[in-house]
């Protein structure tokens, strides 16, 4: 950890990383583990980063989401294989894209309907501005969110990124609803599931998203500075840390976070706000199944539930989208999904078993339940950009020194 620590402290002290909380505890309390890393902001005068810090965790979001869900499922408000369009008709008419043709997308009516399941594993159809079928079916209509991935986060003239900087603040605080890609259940995609899962939960218990998770997860859990609604609560609001950006020469920046304050509509899959003892708070009672916010048998199924083909994981899209960016350790690992998580099917090199659980968000917020091994841990900071690849190299020396560190004590 000596070393790891180290790199942290000369990175975020140059300002080559924005500040880096770092948590982790294992299965019986014998290792504990909070640090703490570099300024809340690149101004010289800016605080240390700490435990109060509070930040976007983005799709890092989604873990308390899939709870949620899983919580109506033990209450019968829903079950996991019921067809959800039946509390969200938006969703029952929705049409599948399948090609371009003379310049105009051909869709398809959909045949399967869309489940609970679907809904929590991405097996959904459901897609989001940022999938290239996406944005070729946006081209082919000539609607802007066709370029908006391109003019916001790959440009590198600046003046086009400021221009479109609103459109996605407009994006990001408000549900869209793209075509599917495929027939419910038939294959994997990362998209929008998780926010209409955060709608399927608003309707079925009459509460707002962030309501009902005060009430059920982050109350019982004393997660007193998580929300989805920081300009709500003046503590997280005033510990809030600012957005940094990677530039393509290296170099990193603050500005405007694209992560709404006080959204429209709470997203379920990106909109949670929290600090580091908080999420770990929140993993340490999955991890050792506790009951204080899911049946120890929920959390089994949460966590242990395959999606039924195999084959679905297998295809080179699914394959390509997790070895982009990812360490050549670990290019060619093979995955699954359960109904909160990418579940990785043999050890891996960073030390978690088979069966670990994990995910994150856009903002290099990072998190993974590992029950067979008997460990979770979270890596917190505030980084956006195509160009940063520092926090992803961070978070897996992080992993492989917790379990080195947990090793050396047995």
């Amino acid at each position: 950890m000596d070393s790891l620590e180290g790199e942290l402290r000369e990175e975020t002290g140059k300002n080559n990383l924005p500040g880096t909380m770092l948590a982790a505890t294992n299965l019986d309390g014998t290792f504990n583990y909070e640090s703490y890393f570099g300024k809340a902001s690149l101004k010289p005068d800016a605080k240390p980063v700490s435990g109060a810090t509070t930040f976007c965790i983005a799709s890092a979001t989604k873990l308390a989401t899939s709870v949620a869900a899983m919580q109506c499922v033990e209450r019968g408000l829903i079950g996991l294989d019921d067809d959800v369009t039946t509390v969200l008709p938006e969703l029952k008419d929705i049409q599948i894209f399948t090609r371009i043709e003379d310049g105009k997308p051909v869709m398809e009516k959909a045949q399967n309907t869309i489940t609970l399941s679907h809904l929590l594993s991405h097996t959904s159809g459901l897609a989001s501005i940022e999938d290239e079928q996406i944005m070729e079916y946006y081209q082919a209509i000539g609607d802007p969110k066709g370029t908006l991935l391109m003019r916001y986060f790959v440009t590198e003239d600046e003046e086009v990124r400021a221009k479109a900087l609103p459109e996605v603040q407009h994006a990001m605080e408000n549900l869209s609803l793209e075509p599917l890609l495929f027939e419910p259940g038939t294959a994997w995609n990362y998209g929008q599931s998780t926010d209409w899962a955060g709608q399927l939960i608003e309707r079925l218990t009459h509460q707002s998203l962030e309501s009902y998770c005060q009430t059920n997860i982050f109350g019982p859990l004393s997660m007193k500075s998580t929300t989805f609604r920081p300009a709500d609560h003046p503590h997280i609001l005033e510990n809030l840390m600012p957005m940094a950006w990677r530039n393509k020469d290296g170099t990193i920046k603050n500005e405007a976070s694209i992560y709404p304050l006080a959204p429209k509509v709470e997203l379920g899959g990106s909109g949670l706000y929290t600090c580091a003892p908080d999420y770990l708070a929140f993993l340490t009672s999955l991890l050792r199944n506790d009951g204080k916010v899911l049946k120890p048998e929920t959390v089994d199924l949460m966590f242990n539930y395959r999606i039924p083909d195999e084959s679905i994981m297998e295809s080179e899209k699914v394959k390509g989208f997790f070895d982009w960016g990812a360490h050549p350790d670990d290019v060619g690992t093979e995955y699954d999904h359960c109904l909160c998580g990418l579940v990785n099917l043999k050890d891996m090199k960073t030390g978690k078993k088979a069966g670990s659980v994990r995910w994150g968000g856009g903002t290099k917020s990072f998190w993974w339940v590992d029950r067979a091994g008997g460990v979770c841990g979270f890596y917190g900071t505030q980084i956006l950009g195509m160009a940063e690849k520092l926090s992803g190299e961070m978070y897996r020396k992080f992993q492989i020194a917790v379990y080195d560190q947990i090793d050396a004590t047995k």
